[in-house]
């Protein structure tokens, strides 16, 4: 099955206990500087046995991913099953723009009897979707290795 959005699963096995988990995510999205500015390498949220997190960043990236994540413990640690998608407004922007290029392309096609504008519809939308895929790939790999360097 082709994926129109750029979104990918894991599930990672943690030796640590559930509140320990907790409270290593808790610490990495709550810390701040003696003025009361936060310092902390992730954004999110944390509620029981649930968490939704994103990479703290300077400067706006459409691009970074989300990672929704559910944990469950287990007798010798946790499972924590972590699923990276596009923040909302980028998805709505994929889908928005993919569904304005294959209209235009058909309407044009039809208008000037020719298939050369639908085909170059299909190939602007391969390339915005191709972008897309590879700076989420690109992000999604530093959100991994931070969430990983938090919970060892």
């Amino acid at each position: 099955m082709i994926k129109l959005l750029p979104e990918a699963s894991e599930t990672l096995v943690v030796a640590h206990d559930w509140d320990v988990v907790i409270d290593r995510l808790n610490v990495a999205t709550v810390q701040v500087d003696v003025l009361g500015r936060p310092t902390a390498i992730l954004a999110g949220w944390i509620l029981n046995d649930r968490f939704q997190l994103m990479v703290r960043q300077r400067r706006p990236n459409s691009f970074m991913p989300v990672v929704d994540g559910k944990i469950d413990p287990t007798s010798n640690g946790c499972l924590i099953f972590l699923r990276y998608r596009l923040i909302p407004s980028t998805r709505i922007f994929l889908i928005l723009w993919t569904f304005i290029m294959l209209v235009s392309g058909v309407i044009l096609s039809v208008h000037h009897y020719s298939i050369l504008f639908g085909l170059a519809a299909i190939v602007v939308m391969i390339i915005i979707h191709g972008i897309a895929w590879g700076n989420f790939l690109i992000h999604r790999k530093t959100l991994h290795d931070i969430i990983l360097e938090v919970l060892a």
